[in-house]
C-alpha cells in the first residue's frame, strides 16, 4: 500500500508530460480539418496548406487564404499561425507573414500589427480577441495596391467567445475608415456587431444578430453622392417544442442622393411555426441542388438521372414542410430610388395537416393559402428578380395587369387551387 502514493504521483507526471503532445496532435487533426471543410464548403475561397511544424510544447502553421477580386485575378493573402499547447488549453495566434507585413508596415504604427489570438480550453470553449491597428496612407504610399489613394481605417476590436454545440457570439465596435479612391470616396461611421447564434439542426441557426452602421456615404467624383444612415440588420431566431419562429430586418432608415432624400428603405421578412427538422432538411437539400447544379454547368458535376434525383429530394422535402403547416410572411418591401418605387407585403400560409399525412405526397398548393400587394413603379422593374420581370411581362402582355400613371399594382390571392390576380381568375394545375 505504501507504494500507491508513488504509483499515483508517476500517473500525475505522465499525465501532464503527455498533456502538451496529445493536446498538440488534437490541433493539428483540427487545424487540418478546418481547412479541409473550409475548402468543401466555399467555392470563392480557400485555403491551402503550405506546412506545419509541430514540436512539444507549440506549433507553426503557414497557409494561404487565396480569392477571386471582381476583376477574376486571384488574391492571395499569406498567413502563419503558432500554436501554443499547455496541460489544458491551447493558444493560437494569428498573423500575415513577415513578407507580408513588411509591404504593410507603412501604413501601420511603428511596432504594431494585426492580430487573431484565439484560446481554447480543455472543455472545449474558446475565446477569441482579433485586433487590427490605425491604418492611415497617402497618394505617395509604397504599397501598390493603394498606390494614388489615401485613407484612413480606425482600429479594429472584435470579441468573441464560441462553446461546445457550435454556439458563438461574436461583440465589435469600430469607428469606421474614410478612404479616397481617386474616382470616389468612401466613408463609413461607426459600426457595431452584437452577434449571438447557435445551431438549429445541421444548416439551421437560433439566436440573435445585429448589426448597426450609422452612415455609409459613397461619393463618385462624375455622380451625386449617396448617403444611407441609421443602416440596421437584425435577425431573430428560435425554437419552441420542434417550432421554429423567425425574422429579419434589413433596414435604412433614410437615404439621401443628389441633395433629394429618398426616405426609409426596408425589407422585413417573418416566418412562424415552421417544423423545425424538415425546414432544416428542404434547406439541405436545396444547398445540396444549388451545388449540384452549379458544378454540372461546368461539365463536372451529377448529370441527368442523378440531377433529376436532387429535384425530388427537394421537392419531397418542402411537401413534408408543407404538411406540418406554417406561415411565411413579407411584413414590408420598401424600396424607393430615383426610378420609382417598390413596395409590398403579403403572407403564404399552410393549416398543419393530419399526423397520418405528414410523410405522405401532397399538394403544395392545394391547402396553401396566400395573400400579397405589390405597387411596381415602371421605372423600377429591373429591381425585381428575373422570375418575377418575366411573369409581369406576360400579365402585362395578357391585360392582365395595365401600368396606370406608369404604376403596376398586383392584388394576389391563392385559395382552394385558384389563384386571383387583379380582376383575373387561373386554376391552378393539379400536379401543383
Amino acid at each position: 500500500m505504501r507504494w500507491l502514493p508513488l504509483i499515483a504521483l508517476a500517473l500525475l507526471v505522465a499525465i501532464a508530460g503527455g498533456a502538451p503532445y496529445g493536446l498538440g496532435a488534437l490541433t493539428e487533426s483540427g487545424f487540418r480539418s478546418v481547412v479541409r471543410d473550409f475548402d468543401r464548403e466555399s467555392r470563392d475561397w480557400r485555403l491551402t496548406n503550405l506546412d506545419y511544424e509541430r514540436g512539444y510544447l507549440n506549433a507553426v502553421a503557414r497557409y494561404e487564404l487565396r480569392w477571386r477580386s471582381g476583376d477574376g485575378r486571384e488574391q492571395v493573402l499569406p498567413l502563419v499561425t503558432r500554436f501554443n499547447h499547455g496541460l489544458t488549453d491551447v493558444r493560437a495566434v494569428t498573423r500575415l507573414t513577415d513578407d507580408a507585413l513588411e509591404s504593410l508596415s507603412p501604413l501601420m504604427p511603428e511596432g504594431q500589427e494585426p492580430r487573431l489570438r484565439v484560446e481554447v480550453g480543455v472543455g472545449g470553449g474558446a475565446d477569441i480577441r482579433m485586433r487590427i491597428p490605425r491604418l492611415e496612407w497617402g497618394p505617395d504610399t509604397p504599397v501598390p495596391e493603394l498606390a494614388g489613394s489615401s485613407g484612413e481605417v480606425a482600429p479594429v476590436d472584435l470579441t468573441g467567445e464560441w462553446s461546445r454545440g457550435n454556439h458563438h457570439r461574436l461583440s465589435m465596435q469600430w469607428a469606421g475608415l474614410s478612404m479616397d479612391l481617386g474616382d470616389a470616396r468612401i466613408e463609413v461611421d461607426s459600426v457595431k456587431l452584437d452577434h449571438r447564434l447557435g445551431p438549429l439542426g445541421e444548416r439551421l441557426w437560433q439566436g440573435e444578430s445585429r448589426l448597426d452602421v450609422a452612415s455609409l456615404t459613397v461619393d463618385p467624383v462624375l455622380d451625386d453622392p449617396i448617403v444611407a444612415e441609421d443602416v440596421r440588420f437584425r435577425l431573430l431566431a428560435g425554437d419552441e417544442e420542434g417550432y421554429l419562429d423567425a425574422s429579419l430586418e434589413a433596414v435604412i432608415g433614410e437615404l439621401r442622393n443628389a441633395g433629394r432624400s429618398f426616405g426609409r428603405q426596408a425589407l422585413v421578412l417573418k416566418a412562424e411555426d415552421l417544423h423545425t427538422t424538415s425546414l432544416n432538411n428542404a434547406v439541405d437539400s436545396f444547398m445540396e441542388l444549388r451545388s449540384a447544379e452549379a458544378d454540372a454547368g461546368d461539365g463536372t458535376g451529377l448529370q441527368g438521372q442523378e440531377l433529376m434525383d436532387r429535384y425530388t429530394r427537394l421537392s419531397r422535402n418542402l411537401q413534408t414542410l408543407s404538411a406540418r403547416g406554417g406561415r411565411l410572411s413579407l411584413e414590408e418591401l420598401l424600396l424607393t430610388l430615383p426610378d420609382g418605387t417598390v413596395e409590398g407585403e403579403g403572407f403564404l400560409a399552410y393549416p398543419r395537416r393530419p399526423e397520418s399525412e405528414w410523410e405522405q405526397p401532397v399538394s403544395l398548393l392545394r391547402h396553401a393559402k396566400a395573400e400579397g400587394v405589390l405597387y411596381v413603379d415602371r421605372g423600377m422593374v429591373w429591381a425585381l428578380p428575373r422570375v418575377a420581370r418575366r411573369l409581369l411581362g406576360r400579365l402585362e402582355r395578357e391585360n392582365v395587369v395595365t401600368p396606370r400613371d406608369g404604376r403596376y399594382h398586383l392584388d394576389l390571392r391563392l385559395e382552394s387551387m385558384q389563384l386571383r390576380v387583379n380582376d383575373a381568375r387561373f386554376e391552378v394545375p393539379p400536379l401543383l
